[in-house]
C-alpha cells in the first residue's frame, strides 16, 4: 500500500479501460485515456482490464499505454504481480481472488506500495476491510451488468447511504452504472463511479461528467 493518498475525486469517474469491451464495440483503446485526461478533476486515475489477453499482450498493452500517456495513474486489474513488475501505479483484485493467496503472495502484495482496491458485494465484506491494507473498495455491482460471466446479484441502492457511512475505505461504485442513473446513485452519497461502457462510449462519458460537474457547482 502507497504511503501517499491520491487526491480521490468525490463525485468522480473511475474509467475501466476493458480490451474486450474495446474490440466488440471497435473502439480505439489507445485512444480512449486522451478523452478522459481532459477531466482531472474528475477523473484521478484508470484501471486496465484485459481478460482474454495473453501475458505477452497485456504487457505490450501496459507498457504501450505509459509510453502515450506517462502523467497517467494506471491500476491493473487481477495481475498484481505484473502491476509490479511493469511500474504500474496500483492493482485492483477481486474478494475471492485475494483470498486464495498463499500468504506468501500477500507478503509480497502488501509490501508492493502498489495503489491497492479490492471488490466487495456485501455490507460486511466492507466494514471488514483493513485500511491498512487497501486505499479503496469497488462496491457492487449495483445494478446487473453483463461485463462478468461469474457477476454477482446486483445490491441495488438503498444500502449506498449505509455504505457510504461506514466503510473504513474510500468507495467507488461499480456495475452497471450508466449517465442515466447517476444522479440516483449520489443522492446516497458522494461516490467515485466505475464503469466500461459509461467511460469508453464517448457521448456516455460526456454526458456524466456534465452532470457531476452541475452538481458540484
Amino acid at each position: 500500500m502507497r504511503d501517499e493518498t491520491l487526491p480521490w475525486r468525490s463525485p468522480g469517474i473511475y474509467p475501466i479501460l476493458d480490451l474486450d469491451f474495446c474490440k466488440k464495440k471497435n473502439l480505439d483503446c489507445f485512444e480512449l485515456p486522451k478523452l478522459w485526461l481532459e477531466f482531472p478533476d474528475l477523473v484521478p486515475f484508470i484501471q486496465i482490464r484485459a481478460k482474454s489477453a495473453s501475458e505477452n499482450e497485456l504487457e505490450i498493452l501496459v507498457k504501450s499505454l505509459q509510453i502515450r500517456y506517462p502523467s497517467a495513474f494506471w491500476i491493473l486489474n487481477d495481475h498484481w504481480e505484473k502491476a509490479i513488475s511493469l511500474g504500474c501505479f496500483g492493482a485492483h483484485l477481486g474478494k475471492e481472488d485475494f483470498e486464495a493467496l498463499s500468504d506468501k503472495q500477500k507478503a509480497v502484495l502488501i509490501d508492493s506500495n502498489l495503489f491497492l482496491g479490492i471488490s466487495s458485494h456485501t455490507l460486511e465484506d466492507v466494514v471488514s476491510l483493513d485500511s491498512k491494507l487497501w486505499n479503496y473498495t469497488g462496491f457492487g455491482p449495483v445494478f446487473p451488468t453483463e461485463s462478468k460471466e461469474d457477476a454477482k446479484s446486483a445490491v441495488g441502492t438503498p444500502i449506498l447511504e449505509k455504505i457510504d457511512r461506514v466503510s473504513p475505505v474510500p468507495v467507488t461504485l461499480i456495475g452497471g452504472i450508466q449517465a442515466s442513473n447517476l444522479e440516483d446513485l449520489l443522492s446516497y452519497g458522494s461516490f467515485l463511479l466505475s464503469s466500461i461502457s459509461m467511460a469508453c462510449l464517448e457521448k456516455e462519458f460526456r454526458a456524466a461528467a456534465l452532470k457531476i460537474r452541475n452538481q458540484n457547482r
